[in-house]
């Protein structure tokens, strides 16, 4: 698991969050299960987020510590789309106002659940992670796997790309911005890491752009 903790100091904002990846053991859930689960969770440890999630379209772990930012920001500014936090979330991952969309981009399905493995994040006023985390593991008979959310490979570039709608002139934008002026020399096999920074700012400035739309959906 990795667990990060966050002071923001302009908005008077700290909380903790923490991300991992696990493969159930034995038992087998439903997705109502799951739900119901995240909820008593929640009530137990008031003030805490935990949120299952599709890694399909996750460009990093950064691309969910952003988005658990701007979650936490627009409830403590009260400029939320969503009246739930955990929806929220996905908006944000997404970078998108439709909650449809969003959820069926990034929402865990009976599919993810039969594949046994699964993604989730906390986010909690309260160091409190570890605890969290380990408890959700005992309910849930699951272990922790290989950290994958940070791999690279042309074939994920693409797909994200192609989810944010991004075009190859804006990333050659970003890219020029970088100092890269000859794109026909760039070998794009050995650059990926290149290609991940540029789209990392990309769906950034999506963010941005979303939390400065202020109207809320009930």
């Amino acid at each position: 698991m990795i667990i990060r903790k966050f002071n923001i100091n302009d908005l008077k904002l700290n909380y903790f969050i923490g991300i991992n990846q696990i493969k159930l053991i034995d038992k087998k859930f439903a997705l109502n299960q799951i739900f119901d689960l995240i909820e008593n969770m929640q009530t137990s440890y008031d003030g805490s987020i935990i949120q299952f999630f599709n890694d399909k379209y996750v460009l990093s772990q950064d691309h969910v510590f952003l988005a658990c930012y701007y979650v936490q920001k627009a409830f403590l500014q009260n400029i939320n789309i969503s009246n739930k936090k955990n929806i929220e979330l996905f908006l944000y991952l997404a970078t998108k106002r439709q909650i449809k969309i969003s959820i069926e981009a990034f929402g865990i399905t009976e599919n993810s659940l039969k594949t046994g493995k699964l993604n989730f994040c906390i986010i909690s006023p309260k160091n409190i992670i570890a605890e969290l985390n380990i408890a959700l593991l005992k309910h849930l008979g699951g272990i922790e796997i290989k950290f994958t959310l940070n791999n690279k490979t042309i074939e994920k570039f693409n797909r994200i790309k192609n989810f944010f709608n991004i075009s190859d002139n804006q990333i050659i934008t970003i890219l020029n911005s970088y100092g890269i002026s000859n794109i026909n020399n760039f070998q794009i096999n050995e650059n990926l890491n290149i290609l991940f920074s540029s789209l990392d700012d990309l769906i950034c400035e999506k963010m941005t752009i979303l939390s400065l739309e202020k109207i809320k959906i009930n």
